[in-house]
């Protein structure tokens, strides 16, 4: 066996080595994954990076029905309340669905950093770090 070969052979078992490695710790973690979803303490749809919360599931309405579901990460804006957006808090920065909590609502209002606007069910809402947030109409749900 030449010098080459020798070199050849040592890089292919570590990097079959690399790999068994990343195969395992990859199975840890989806194991690791379904144990906390089977326990509701992490929803199929959400995603938590840094302390800023991204969701997975875009549809507000699945096969022509509104999609309301209350999970556990989801947060209910309470009418009047004033909530401060924070990283790795209670209500965290990202990109949320507006969902209405009454069916009798057909629109609401939520006040994102000192601005009052009309939302529908379905409708995004971009919190940021550091703002305050109100449902000033009604009750609202933020999936």
């Amino acid at each position: 066996m030449d010098k080459t070969q020798l070199i050849i052979l040592l890089f292919s078992v570590a990097v079959a080595i690399l790999a068994a490695g990343i195969i395992m710790v990859s199975i840890a973690y989806y194991r690791l994954k379904k144990a906390q979803r089977e326990k509701g303490e992490y929803p199929d749809d959400v995603k938590i990076r840094k302390g800023v919360r991204y969701s997975t599931d875009e549809a507000a309405f699945t096969d022509g029905k509104e999609n309301v579901r209350l999970t556990q990460k989801d947060f209910v804006l309470a009418r009047g309340v004033v909530y401060v957006v924070e990283k790795g808090g209670e209500l965290m920065p990202g990109v949320y669905t507006a969902l209405k909590s009454l069916d009798a609502v057909g629109e609401f209002k939520i006040r994102v950093a000192g601005y009052v606007r009309t939302y529908k069910h379905g409708d995004k809402v971009v919190l940021h770090d550091g703002d305050e947030v109100e449902a000033t109409s009604s009750d609202v749900i933020l999936a």
